[in-house]
């Protein structure tokens, strides 16, 4: 997946990223034009880059009330804004919890995780209250705190010496909201089942005016039950617009980029709840800029729009920084504006080739079986303006010729507009990547056609967007040497091992490059001074919460930085060529690769 801001933080190196750490809150604010240094466009960027995840936002007296997960002590973090982009921060906003809190400490979180999480604000009779999510003591499950305060700034104190909600044979519950219609407030929570292999629930539970105490038994509403989900339900919103319900919520493992968040829309309240066809905000449909977008809150702004508020991963992994975009209401369902458009393959017209299932393919399903000459796809798909945009034509490819794993090609037709030839790298099977094109449409409906040319791709889906096209190498199956080859197991090898593989040239490769100072370094030869090609034969795995990365390492010659390489996802064994331009000099250099972001193993470097 193209991920331009990885790419810039390793690129300027890891002084870089501890500096980005520090950044005082809000300075990371950016517009979604934001340009990078090669020219390409971030689709969104943080508000509030630093952690902040779970963000809760309350509106009062013109004045936004952020609330976030646990972090750097504070219980629950507080932040203000005017205009939902500039954010002040807060003290602590409930620096006392219920007395029913125990100690907890989650990693993964962050490395301040005390499993406060996931507040939530509103305006009750009396004032306001606070929900949260902390350790129960007696369970030791995840359990609903209620806290008060007179004012959304707080101090909320704990209201009552137990939980609020603490269902220990469902798991514990988590993750609160509330919504209010006619005079009746409703906290919705969620199981958490997924902690000890049960179904991850959705509930809906009427409340007291006060907002202190339950009044009814609770409803549920939706379950995992759909592939992309995994074993998570979580983070409901409930919003109504028009006469429909729609429940946002997030699914899969919090820790990747798979996580996500999708809706479900009904007639009444209480369900029965459908899911949608496809996702709402997806890690792929951001271009990567947005890693496991989730823990979203719809709010109504000042002006009477729709924003969603919704926290991702920054590209190391190491904290959730929170997001805002413009949320809008179409014949079809909402939709982000900062996101692609999709267009499934499966909906469009499919000439000469069929759709098939596929739990991994956005809405479950993709177009295989172009093996024909005639065989296309063709989309129908708007544009509010005439200009260019990007394809995001999402795409696998296992084709081979013999036992040689080969590219494939189509041709690609805008309205009727002479073809072009859109290349689509060995990937493997079911690995999907996306392969950007830019091009011109014209305001209304435009027709993109996509036909087979050379060798078979399968297709999933068509996104269009207007950010530029991400121009990282997807890098070509290895074979025969282009220039002189020198296998990576017989140079000098820091912090790494070589391991044995067959399907390897040379017979093995340098794996284990997991850590800091993991280098392999070779002495190669330049018959002169100048500019030479290194092609760096490699695989990468990488993924985080099965969602696929790319990986980055440093290159240097002679001590020299000659840039960051990028390795696009590969999987394991599916060995790959990516090309790296340096300066070397007469004679022997010293050419060092050294692990940046995530992981690859290393099998030779031709230098021609």
């Amino acid at each position: 997946m193209p991920t331009r801001l990885r790419r810039r933080l390793a690129e300027l190196g890891g002084a870089a990223l501890a500096l980005a750490l520090l950044v005082p809150v809000g300075a990371g604010t950016a517009s979604a034009a934001e340009k990078l240094p090669d020219g390409s466009r971030l689709s969104v960027a943080p508000v509030i880059d630093s952690n902040f995840a779970d963000p809760d936002v309350l509106l009062v007296d013109g004045v936004y009330h952020a609330y976030a997960t646990n972090d750097s002590g504070q219980n629950v973090q507080h932040q203000t804004s005017k205009n939902l982009r500039s954010w002040t921060p807060q003290p602590d906003a409930a620096p006392t919890l219920g007395p029913w809190v125990g100690d907890c400490s989650f990693t993964p979180g962050g490395a301040t995780d005390r499993c406060v999480w996931a507040p939530e604000v509103t305006k009750v009779a009396g004032g306001y209250a606070l929900y949260y999510t902390a350790r129960d003591r007696a369970s030791q499950r995840q359990c609903i705190g209620v806290s008060t305060a007179t004012s959304p700034n707080g101090p909320f104190l704990p209201v009552g010496d137990g939980p609020l909600v603490c269902p220990s044979d469902l798991g514990g519950a988590i993750d609160a909201s509330t919504y209010t219609e006619g005079g009746q407030q409703y906290l919705l929570w969620k199981a958490d089942g997924n902690c000890c292999a049960l179904p991850a629930t959705i509930f809906v539970q009427p409340l007291s005016a006060d907002g202190k105490t339950l009044t009814g038994p609770a409803t549920p509403l939706i379950h995992n039950d759909q592939p992309w989900e995994g074993a998570v339900n979580e983070a409901p919103s409930l919003v109504k617009h028009g006469s429909t319900y729609y429940l946002f919520y997030s699914a899969n493992d919090f820790y990747g980029g798979n996580y996500r968040t999708g809706y479900a829309t009904a007639t009444s309240l209480t369900g029965p709840y459908t899911k949608s066809k496809t996702e709402l905000m997806t890690s792929d449909r951001f271009q990567g800029d947005v890693r496991g977008p989730g823990g979203e809150d719809v709010i109504t702004r000042r002006d009477g729009s729709t924003a969603i508020v919704y926290h991702g991963w920054d590209p190391t992994y190491t904290y959730r920084a929170m997001y805002v975009s413009d949320l809008d209401w179409t014949a079809s369902g909402p939709k982000v504006a900062d996101e692609s458009t999709r267009y499934q393959a499966e909906d469009a017209t499919v000439t000469n080739a069929r759709v098939v299932g596929d739990d991994s393919a956005s809405g479950l399903q993709k177009v295989g079986g172009m093996d024909f000459a005639d065989s296309s796809i063709t989309w129908k798909v708007w544009a509010d303006a005439a200009g260019p945009q990007t394809l995001g034509i999402r795409f696998a490819n296992g084709s081979t010729d013999g036992p040689t794993r080969v590219l494939s090609t189509d041709l690609l037709s805008v309205n009727g507009a002479a073809a072009t030839t859109v290349t689509f790298p060995h990937t493997t099977w079911g690995n999907w990547q996306l392969s950007e094109q830019r091009v011109q449409l014209k305001k209304g409906w435009n027709t993109v056609t996509l036909t087979r040319g050379t060798y078979y791709a399968e297709i999933d889906s068509l996104d269009v967007y207007s950010a530029l096209p991400d121009p990282s190498p997807m890098g070509v199956p290895a074979g025969a040497p282009r220039g002189t080859r020198y296998e990576a197991e017989q140079g000098v090898i820091t912090d790494a091992h070589v391991r044995s593989d067959g399907a390897a040239s040379g017979g093995a490769v340098v794996g284990g490059l997991d850590n800091a100072d993991s280098s392999v370094t070779l002495k190669v030869w330049a018959d002169e001074s100048g500019h030479k090609t290194l092609g760096i034969v490699f695989a990468n795995g990488s993924e985080r919460g099965g969602y696929l990365l790319e990986s980055t390492s440093r290159v240097t010659v002679d001590g020299r930085d000659e840039g960051i390489v990028e390795f696009p996802h590969t999987r394991w064994g599916n060995w790959t060529e990516v090309t790296h331009d340096v300066r070397l000099k007469h004679g022997w250099n010293n050419v060092t690769i050294t692990k940046e972001t995530f992981y690859a193993e290393i099998d030779a470097v031709d230098v021609y």
